[in-house]
């Protein structure tokens, strides 16, 4: 049976701080160091084409030859892990860059540009973040403005990078009990964790007795202490960390092996899922007799006009900048302030956007197991067509980030049992489900003229009459093709579903912690639903504003099941 590591993280105790300080600085300096030694295109290059651990690519010996301080020798595997994970991000980094070289304009990088190399490296074998590519491309416009080309090779504008977060990740190699840097082991009759952390007296330890073992007995929350229920911890990472009213604390953040529910051997039921332009998805539940078994569920993030907002911000704030390169201020403290203004925002943008396909995800894989189905399917994304003119539409909901969010789906749903299959077929949003002909898209149900990226959908079968929210039709469309036996969209299949929908705001979910039970996952009209008991195994919950789950038994209801249509396979009917 296959698992998942989850990570939750256990704060440290603020009296010893400063022995946390201590080695979050000696951590920080020694990285950089080991960084700026092992800074060529040639170990960049040598490092991503070892396959082994980061730490094995390097020799202990040779790469602290030059240090005249004492380092205890597991200490240093953590450090050369952590450098080696340094140079392999940049070497994909590099590789991106010599992917998109070819795509890049003679100006300034647009936002038609953006997607395109997005798209670019979405094809291509490796896959980045699209917060990572998005630094990739400022780096890029940030070397045009100055020097009006674009760079030949990546180092012409990467700089040697610094490691400034002290983070380190411990091994596990000793065992939980044994280790030589760090030491744990959770009692669950006291739900306690008793944590041994080595830390450095002094920042410069000259002798091994410079080192003091010092431990801490954790607490932990409900989360923490039901995920260790379900699965085995493995060595933290230390971490320095800042809350959001500023105050700077260290944690420890523990990985825990969950194993995978046991998937089911066929598909009775699906939850089909039609990533929209305009909404962040849209879900309906079909089982394999053609029954819809749910209302459409539109899946919006409650933050999307904040998020457009720091955009402009954030556009505005790098015209400033590229002004001031041009006029040679880039020296300035004025410069200085800008920059900073526009890396605030950048990671303000960064952290929404994570949040929004954390959310996304979460709600779908909640409907999943609110509606028991054995399978979520999504069309595969590079079959959609590609925004006519060069506007940008809804920025942080095109295809990049579709993506994203089916993959944070993919691994919530190994881990609940369930499968996530993908179907070819094109053109799913503008088929009708009920007749089979093909359709167009108006701008709203109140317009009848063909808007191409309208999200009202209307059949151009005159018999038929059809019309329905775009979306809807997608992911209605989608199963259709999913229980066919073939990947193109025929007319075996008919649909006359006219009924009501759900708007689920995907908002500020219940942390990224998994919770188990019968926690509430999704909320449902003025229903309070649940997964309930075994099947919400581990489901992260989406939790309404004022809502309190109790975990009584009398709090959990039964899957909601609502009017439903239906599309059945056989001759195509016009009514």
């Amino acid at each position: 049976m296959s698992s998942t590591h989850l990570s939750l993280p256990l704060c440290l105790p603020d009296e010893e701080r400063e022995r946390y300080n201590r080695l979050a600085t000696l951590t920080t300096q020694t990285a950089n160091t080991l960084i700026q030694q092992y800074w060529t295109p040639d170990h960049l290059t040598e490092i991503d084409e070892s396959s082994y651990q980061a730490w094995k690519y390097f020799d202990e010996q040779e790469a602290f030859a030059e240090f005249d301080i004492y380092l205890p020798s597991r200490y240093k595997r953590c450090l050369l892990q952590k450098v080696g994970e340094t140079l392999r991000s940049h070497a994909d980094k590099r590789d991106a860059f010599q992917t998109i070289k070819p795509l890049l304009p003679d100006h300034k990088i647009r936002s038609i540009h953006t997607r395109r190399i997005k798209d670019r490296l979405w094809d291509s074998d490796g896959y980045l973040s699209s917060g990572y590519v998005d630094l990739l491309i400022d780096q890029l416009n940030a070397y045009y403005d100055v020097h009006g080309t674009y760079p030949a090779t990546y180092f012409d504008f990467q700089d040697c990078p610094e490691y400034s977060s002290g983070v380190l990740p411990y091994s596990a190699d000793d065992g939980p009990t044994s280790g030589q840097a760090v030491k744990y082991q959770y009692n669950k009759s006291t739900e306690q964790l008793t944590v041994e952390l080595k830390t450095p007296d002094t920042l410069e330890p000259e002798t091994y007795g410079d080192w003091t073992w010092t431990e801490y007995t954790l607490d932990g929350y409900e989360s923490f202490h039901e995920l260790v229920d379900h699965g085995s911890l493995s060595a933290p990472s230390f971490q320095p960390n800042t809350s959001k009213q500023g105050t700077e604390y260290y944690e420890l953040s523990f990985p825990v092996e969950v194993e995978h529910a046991d998937k089911s051997d066929g598909v009775a039921s699906v939850l089909s899922i039609d990533g929209g332009l305009r909404k962040d998805a849209t879900a309906v539940v079909v089982d394999e007799e053609g029954e819809q078994l749910s209302t459409p569920y539109f899946i919006q993030n409650a933050e999307r006009e904040r998020m457009r907002n720091l955009n402009q911000e954030r556009n505005q704030l790098n015209s400033k900048l590229a002004h001031l390169r041009r006029q040679g201020r880039d020296h300035t403290d004025y410069f200085k302030h800008i920059q900073s203004e526009y890396e605030r925002v950048n990671n303000k943008i960064r952290h929404k956007r994570e949040q929004l396909v954390h959310d996304v995800a979460n709600q779908i894989l909640a409907l999943a197991l609110v509606y028991d189905v054995d399978a979520i399917v999504h069309e595969d994304l590079r079959s959609l067509s590609p925004p006519r003119g060069e506007g940008q539409l809804s920025w942080e909901l095109s295809s990049w980030a579709r993506r994203e969010i089916i993959e944070n789906t993919e691994y919530r749903a190994d881990i609940a049992g369930i499968r996530v299959e993908r179907v070819y077929a094109g053109n799913t949003s503008r088929s009708c489900p009920r007749c089979g002909s093909t359709g167009h898209t108006t701008k709203s149900p109140d317009h009848y003229h063909e808007v191409w990226h309208g999200g009202h959908f209307r059949c151009d079968n005159s018999r038929c009459g059809f019309q329905g929210d775009r979306d809807y039709v997608g992911a209605v469309n989608v199963a259709r093709v999913f229980f066919a036996e073939s990947d193109s969209l025929d007319s075996d299949f008919t649909s006359s579903y006219m009924g009501d929908f759900e708007i689920e705001l995907a908002g500020r979910s219940a942390g990224s912690r998994p919770v188990f039970g019968t926690s509430l996952i999704a909320y449902v009209g003025q229903l309070r639903v649940t997964a309930g008991g075994g099947s919400a195994f581990i489901a992260p919950a989406v939790t309404p504003s004022g809502t309190k789950n109790n975990g009584s038994k009398s709090s959990v209801s039964s899957p909601a099941t609502h009017s439903y249509s239906l599309f059945v396979r056989g001759a195509a009917v016009c009514c």
